[in-house]
């Protein structure tokens, strides 16, 4: 037992003792009803007492002179290992993204933030539970399922007939699709329609590069046997020759790509949807529609990721445990799983890697409204659509593709404590304070001018990239590429996917965060996007990081410093706008 628990033990009795005491010399003169002189008085009622105050403040004084050679002694300790272990930086990492958006009041951050339009509108088909028509939000510039060009929207029998003048017909022999099923493929058609550019630039690139893969013989089985040695033997002496020729003859290749090392062979895609949606039939949809750019589906790897499976509450994913995976497949939990999994490994690769993935979600029909529309978390909520569609690459897939309308994007996550080591199990307010001030300290001690982690031992694939050397020192300019800009100067705004009704508490948090900035003499615009798609964690995070984006690439001259926190299980996850980077680096 130490010192201090034993002093104060000590003083609780020695005051118990004076207590009881006190009260059996009151009592013993009492009953025996003899007459105190002055000598008794002072003895039993004054020196006597006093004599245990005097232990008990001794005591006191002692337990006080512990706590203070503690204190000193931990001060000393601390200023120590201050000095001698720096506090360690989060890591950070670099991704260019490219995104559309489609919601109802628009496709952009302007037409998005700035409407203020009543676009709710009483539905003709849905009922409440007084057999009253319900007001609903749908995204009204949709085209509608039945005139959609996509083929295995109708029957096999009707391949050769001659409907395309007959809207009626076309509609009558659509098979029996649930709603939700025909509004997520106007949804899909509308963001890919709406991503002409970057689905041109990857169809071109992936004709360049297997138009070079089957142009170029791979072995000397093409050859004829008499010349199988001396083909062998000249490919033997092109391997041999220094590296420095190689390099000058690939510098006068104009194509987009030579090698399969430096060319993205597969566009993988995570299409995340509910789970009442035909994923079967959506991935057909999504197959033929690129076709028409000239992406073959052989090109195509899709994942499907359901985005209804869990319950959430205040826009935060805390009803999914560590030890639960939401699909066996992929046992992806959430965005922040989803991030951590493909995201930042994909950042990491030294290789050219990008990933698309397509949100797409429809509250507007009777299969959400049984199962969401009376309880208690779609409380005065109203059922509407949306859609986001992102393209993540790295650096080398930027440097292969040169995609002009990708913004360059620093992603850092700030994690809470474990919840075995934490005395208050994930409680998710706290953790949100501990994140912020963690981003806080971050933003503000850098400037707000972080650069990507070392990047010197990156994941590489199986296949060799073009120029490391290049690349290696390219990316050491970068990381040392920082602005000593004051805050006082700077004008930021910043994002969140806060949704203010429904998140009091996190929203005062946000500003108490941002009243840093405001101290240090910074302007500071806030936007809060939570309040879009609130029932679906997969979008709030990812419609605001679409509009983010959009905005970084449309509306940068505006702020000098922009960027986003959305908030996850455990972490929360910080978007910073990479102005010094550009498309054309």
């Amino acid at each position: 037992m130490g010192a201090k628990k034993i002093l104060s033990y000590g003083r609780f009795v020695v005051v118990m003792l004076l207590v009881a005491y006190l009260i059996l010399v009151w009592m013993y003169f009492k009953d025996n009803a003899r007459q105190l002189t002055s000598s008794g008085l002072l003895l039993w009622f004054v020196a006597i007492p006093l004599l245990f105050v005097g232990v008990i403040m001794m005591l006191l004084w002692w337990q006080k002179r512990l706590n203070s050679q503690e204190r000193e002694a931990l001060d000393s300790t601390g200023a120590k290992s201050d000095k001698k272990a720096p506090v360690k930086l989060p890591d950070t990492y670099q991704l260019f993204i490219y995104s559309r958006v489609c919601l109802p009041e628009g496709d952009s951050w302007s037409d998005v933030v700035d409407n203020d339009e009543d676009l709710t509108v009483l539905s003709e088909d849905l009922m409440d539970m007084d057999g009253l028509p319900i007001l609903t939000k749908p995204i009204a510039r949709l085209t509608d399922a039945a005139s959609l060009p996509y083929a295995y929207l109708y029957d096999d029998s009707l391949a050769d007939s001659d409907f395309d003048d007959n809207e009626d017909t076309h509609t009558e022999h659509m098979p029996a699709l649930n709603d939700v099923t025909l509004r997520l493929c106007s949804l899909v058609y509308e963001q890919l329609a709406s991503s002409d550019e970057i689905l041109y630039i990857l169809a071109e690139h992936f004709h360049q590069y297997h138009k070079n893969n089957n142009t170029q013989p791979n072995s000397a089985i093409d050859v004829h046997p008499e010349w199988q040695q001396h083909y062998l033997a000249s490919a033997s002496e092109e391997n041999s020759q220094p590296d420095n020729e190689s390099a000058n003859d690939s510098s006068n290749d104009d194509t987009l790509s030579v090698s399969a090392g430096t060319s993205l062979a597969k566009l993988p895609i995570y299409l995340c949807l509910p789970a009442s949606a035909d994923s079967a039939l959506l991935i057909a949809a999504i197959k033929e529609q690129l076709a028409t750019y000239g992406i073959p589906e052989a090109l195509l790897s899709i994942e499907v990721i359901p985005t209804d499976d869990v319950t959430i509450k205040n826009n935060v994913e805390d009803s999914i445990e560590d030890n639960v995976e939401l699909d066996g497949s992929h046992g992806i939990h959430g965005p922040s799983k989803f991030i951590n999994r493909y995201l930042i490994p994909l950042s990491q690769s030294s290789a050219p890697e990008l990933c698309l993935m397509l949100i797409a979600d429809s509250q507007i029909n009777e299969e959400w409204l049984d199962a969401h529309m009376y309880s208690n978390s779609a409380f005065n909520v109203i059922p509407t659509e949306a859609g986001a569609l992102l393209v993540f690459s790295n650096q080398a897939a930027q440097d292969v593709l040169n995609i002009d309308s990708s913004a360059s994007i620093l992603l850092t996550e700030i994690c809470a404590p474990s919840p075995k080591d934490s005395d208050v199990k994930n409680n998710n307010k706290r953790s949100y304070f501990q994140h912020l001030t963690a981003i806080k300290n971050l933003l503000i001690n850098n400037n707000l001018s972080l650069s990507p982690t070392d990047t010197t031992a990156l994941k590489t694939t199986d296949k060799p990239t073009t120029k490391p050397k290049k690349e290696s020192s390219d990316i050491k300019d970068k990381t040392n590429n920082k602005t000593n800009v004051s805050l006082a100067d700077m004008s930021i705004t910043t994002i969140s996917d806060i949704n203010p009704l429904k998140q009091p508490y996190d929203l005062s948090t946000y500003m108490n965060f941002l009243e840093a900035f405001i101290a240090k003499g910074a302007l500071v615009n806030e936007h809060h996007l939570g309040h879009y798609m609130p029932l679906n964690n997969w979008l709030s995070p990812f419609i605001s990081l679409s509009l983010f984006v959009n905005m970084v690439e449309k509306n940068q001259q505006e702020s000098d410093e922009i960027f986003l926190v959305t908030q996850h299980k455990h972490c929360s996850m910080l978007w910073l706008a990479d102005f010094s980077q550009t498309p054309e680096s």
